[in-house]
């Protein structure tokens, strides 16, 4: 069994500058912790074509991935 915690969406609307979602899973086999992030398609700084996708994360992006990897670390 796969559990989830997901960031409370109605927080990200709070800064408008954060486009993205992450969600932590533990993995069933062997119990480690896995960070996924949800982006956005629509953001302005998210881009897709027939190649693939780029996104630039914006600086409170990337402050929001540092501060859940952060938590990760801390806890395991």
């Amino acid at each position: 069994m796969i559990q989830n915690i997901k960031v409370d969406e109605d927080s990200m609307d709070r800064d408008e500058n954060i486009h993205i979602r992450l969600e932590i899973s533990r993995d069933p086999i062997d119990g480690g912790l896995n960070l996924l992030t949800r982006f956005n398609p629509n953001a302005p700084n998210f881009k897709q074509d027939e190649n693939g996708f780029s996104w630039s994360p914006t600086k409170e992006e990337r402050e929001f991935l540092n501060e859940a990897f952060g938590i990760i670390q801390k806890k395991y």
